[in-house]
């Protein structure tokens, strides 16, 4: 049987991690003074969240290359206790992030309902009607943003939603915008009307060089939204999280905007989306109050997981979330931004 596959007992998992990676982790006796025993902190974690789970998920900043097997070789004083941090530090991150996240989600769909019937004189032309949306789109992006709206609330199991399939002629756009998935969401909204799209950028400030509604950050925004937002809601680590800019999609990759060019000059030079990239956007959705507390309260993460794993290894976890330096993220919050002005919105421009 492959060595990797062998079953090994939790003891024998952390004599593998003593002996062969050099990882620390506690040590005691059996009764019959043979086989090294796991301290109970160290094999409790081990029992409760699998190997797989601490290790090998969350070793990586940790490494510091290859040895001649091309096996990773830790940072030295690397002990289990550490890994641990970092995996209870990435649950708490996941839980921090999905929570402004979703708040933010539901804000900018309820504001898409809203300006969508208005945008269609006043609700008189339903959402599942070609013309509510913009014509410059096609046809057929119409219809498959439509299609996909309907098939997601025909297979949905909400009470609410029951009762108007079963009672009413049609659903509500503000039905439709609150049950569809993120990912339809955005469908729907880039085929809307320009009105409703625009509206939307001149509430958050998203605006061009030239002055103009920003419609690829807006799009590109809510997309990176949705994908880190997908990792926390799955249990994935999303410290690390990443995408690399495509040919093909403008999607992908950082958007050029105003507050990383602010910010110290190696932000220019990446044009990968990480965990940074979600925070700068995050300042355009949030009230300058509401984001300060979001960063005060990440910075406090961070510096406390700083005090608990070595120098390199947080520094490599620090440069995966896209953060150069943690005076960054206050530098960022002291970026003067236009308020917001929801009592606004209704208006029509």
């Amino acid at each position: 049987m492959d060595e990797q596959k062998k079953f090994l007992t939790y003891n024998q998992q952390m004599k593998k991690l003593r002996e062969e990676k050099k990882i620390s982790c506690g040590k005691s006796t059996d009764k019959d003074h043979s086989i090294p025993v796991g301290s109970s902190k160290d094999k409790e974690r081990l029992v409760r969240m699998g190997y797989f789970n601490i290790v090998n998920g969350y070793k990586e900043p940790f490494t510091c290359g290859r040895d001649a097997e091309g096996k990773h070789v830790y940072i030295k004083g690397t002990s289990l206790e550490q890994i641990y941090h970092l995996k209870k530090f990435d649950e708490k991150l996941r839980l921090f992030l999905l929570k402004y996240i979703t708040q933010v989600e539901e804000e900018v769909r309820t504001l898409t309902g809203y300006k969508f019937d208005q945008c269609n004189d006043n609700g008189k032309v339903s959402w599942y009607e070609t013309n509510a949306y913009d014509s410059s789109k096609g046809l057929q992006k119409r219809m498959d943003a439509i299609s996909s709206a309907y098939g997601e609330l025909s297979r949905s199991q909400l009470d609410y939603v029951k009762f108007y399939m079963e009672k009413h002629s049609s659903i509500p756009t503000w039905i439709m915008i609150k049950v569809i998935n993120f990912s339809t969401f955005i469908k729907v909204l880039q085929n809307s009307k320009k009105e409703v799209i625009h509206a939307l950028c001149r509430l958050y400030d998203m605006m061009d060089a030239n002055g103009k509604p920003n419609v690829k950050l807006l799009v590109g925004s809510l997309h990176w939204l949705r994908k880190v937002r997908n990792s926390c809601a799955h249990n994935e680590r999303v410290y690390c999280i990443q995408q690399t800019r495509g040919k093909r999609d403008s999607n992908t990759g950082r958007i050029l905007e105003r507050y990383f060019s602010q910010l110290r000059k190696p932000y220019s030079k990446d044009s990968d989306k990480r965990i940074m990239d979600l925070l700068v956007y995050m300042k355009y959705y949030l009230p300058d109050k509401e984001f300060r507390s979001m960063i005060n309260e990440l910075s406090k993460m961070l510096r406390e997981l700083e005090t608990q794993i070595p120098d390199n290894a947080f520094a490599n976890i620090r440069g995966q979330m896209g953060i150069k330096k943690l005076d960054d993220l206050d530098a960022l919050a002291g970026l003067k931004k236009e308020k917001i002005s929801y009592n606004k919105f209704d208006i029509m421009s």
